[in-house]
Formats: C-alpha cells, sequence, structure tokens
C-alpha cells in the first residue's frame, strides 16, 4: 500500500523572485496589512465617499448663506435655532424623555423648598396641616413650572413659525428699518425640513408638558379651597380665626373671654388677661392698638404678653 502526498501549494513569488508571506509588507517590514485587499478598497471608498458628501454639504451650506446673505447672521431661522439649542433653559426641551422630565422635576423641588414651602408654612402647620401645606406650596412650585414651560415654548414656537415662512421679517440695521426677505426655493425646503422634523416634535412636547402642568396646577388649586372651605366656621373664619368665639362685643372693644365684662378688668385681673390671651392666640389682640390698648390698662397690661414672643 503506498502512501499518498499532498505536495505543498507554491505561494506567489515577488518581482525579486522572493515569497510573498501573507502578514508581510511589499517592503520587507514587519507591519501586517490592514487586511484583505477587498476591505481595504471598501474602507478606501467609503472614506472617500464621506470626504465627497462633507464637501458637498459646505458647499451648499456656502450657496445657502450666499443666498440669504440680505438678513443678518443671528436673524436667520436656521442660526436661531442653534441659538436656541445652545440656551440652557430653552435646550431642555431637545433632551430625552428622562432627562427632560426630570429637569422639571428638580425645577419643582426646589421652588418648593426654597419658596413655596416657607410661605406656605406661614399659614399652614406641616406637622398639623401637612395636606394644606403640601398644596399649597405645591399649587406655587407649579405655577413657576408652567411659566418656566411656558417660556421654553414660546421661544420654540418663535423660531418654528420663522423657518416654515416663505417671507421673513427681519431688521436691516436697527429697529426703524425693518424689511422682508422672500426665501429662494432652496433655503424655504431647508427651512421647512428642520421646522418640520426638528421643530414640531419639540413643540408637541411641550404642548403635553403645560396640558399636564396646568391639569396638576387646577387639581391642587381646587382640593385646597375645597379643604379650607370645608373648616370655616359659622364665622367664615378659618384656621386660628375658625377657633375664636365672640364672647362679647363692648364700648371699648371685643372681647373674646366670657369671664371679662370690660376691657378695663384686664388691668386688675391677672388671670383673666391670660385667659383673653389664650383666646386669641397667645397674645390680646387690644395689644395691637394703642387706643384698646389703653382701655384694657396701658403699656404694663401687654408688656408680659410681648416678651412670650
Amino acid at each position: 500500500m503506498q502512501a499518498s502526498c499532498i505536495a505543498p501549494r507554491a505561494l506567489p513569488l515577488r518581482p525579486g523572485g522572493q515569497p510573498h508571506l501573507f502578514g508581510a509588507s511589499s517592503s520587507g517590514s514587519s507591519r501586517a496589512p490592514l487586511g484583505p485587499p477587498q476591505l481595504q478598497r471598501d474602507s478606501q471608498g467609503r472614506g472617500l465617499a464621506q470626504l465627497v458628501a462633507q464637501a458637498a454639504r459646505r458647499e451648499q451650506q456656502a450657496g445657502l448663506n450666499r443666498m440669504e446673505a440680505a438678513v443678518p447672521r443671528e436673524q436667520r431661522p436656521v442660526n436661531e435655532l442653534q441659538q436656541l439649542k445652545d440656551t440652557p433653559l430653552l435646550a431642555w426641551a431637545t433632551l430625552d424623555l428622562p432627562q427632560y422630565a426630570q429637569r422639571l422635576l428638580i425645577l419643582y423641588g426646589g421652588v418648593f423648598l426654597l419658596l413655596g414651602g416657607p410661605i406656605a408654612a406661614q399659614t399652614f402647620d406641616p406637622l398639623d396641616q401637612p395636606l394644606e401645606f403640601f398644596l399649597s406650596g405645591s399649587t406655587g412650585s407649579l405655577l413657576v413650572v408652567a411659566v418656566a414651560a411656558l417660556r421654553i415654548f414660546l421661544g420654540w414656537k418663535y423660531v418654528g413659525d420663522r423657518l416654515l415662512t416663505a417671507s421673513l421679517e427681519y431688521e436691516e440695521t436697527g429697529w426703524y428699518d425693518g424689511q422682508v426677505f422672500v426665501k429662494p426655493p432652496e433655503v424655504l425646503t431647508r427651512d421647512r425640513l428642520l421646522g418640520t422634523y426638528e421643530v414640531k416634535p419639540v413643540l408637541a412636547r411641550l404642548r403635553t408638558t403645560l396640558q399636564g402642568v396646568g391639569v396638576a396646577l387646577m387639581a391642587t388649586a381646587v382640593t385646597l379651597t375645597v379643604l379650607i372651605n370645608s373648616q370655616l366656621d359659622a364665622d367664615g373664619a378659618y384656621g386660628r380665626g375658625s377657633a375664636r368665639k365672640l364672647a362679647q362685643v363692648t364700648p371699648t372693644g371685643i372681647l373674646y373671654s366670657s369671664r371679662v365684662k370690660d376691657m378695663a378688668d384686664l388691668a386688675a385681673d391677672d388671670e383673666a388677661a391670660e385667659l383673653e390671651a389664650a383666646a386669641q392666640g397667645g397674645i390680646p389682640g387690644y395689644c395691637g392698638d394703642r387706643y384698646f390698648k389703653a382701655f384694657a390698662g396701658g403699656e404694663r397690661v401687654c408688656e408680659k404678653f410681648e416678651k412670650r414672643r
């Protein structure tokens, strides 16, 4: 039985007679080629195509700039659109939805902590009336968010209208020399593409934001109003004032304690003065008026209450 032999495949020769080894360059260096010749040609072709496309876009943009040269650069809608994207607040609308919602929540929370909450705490005790406190603070905070969203919407709406219109109003050198520029077909086509595919989606998102914030603002305001109206007393007073019951009206003033018959009695009866102070939230109401304070006994009567503040 004869053993079969397979002859090795001959390697291609270089022009000098040396075999060409895969992975060796034609110059004799050890650097390997980038890849198979077909891939190299494809890579070079794609790179060349990108360079040609970029050059064509630059040439096209230069031609469009020449067509609208009469309009100052800062008043051209395409440049105004770029300014929107570079402005911190107005650029929120171009963010991804999670980041956009996060910015609005941060704005709401910051306003609530710095303004809405402290102001609401002056009327509603956060511990005794947590729901009223939250609704009151949220109403003010949502109002600020609504104003910010409206500002963003108006900025994008203005630029969107200038992109989609066929004639463009601009100021040549100042407010007194307004001009009208009729867009050439090429410029109009570019602007309308930008307005349709970049501005309109942003405006749709902002409209949804305004509607959502408006509904939330109305819900908090209505709920807070219902809660306040449900806790009014017969005299129409709410909160601290609703706990006060008018005992009697005297010629010298209004007394809330049934034990006091006259404002002058407060000067001689410390216990009655204490009851009157407790009935009016810690300090008698007459201490804020010099006329009624005089009937109650003068400065001496109110000093002990004012020291407690």
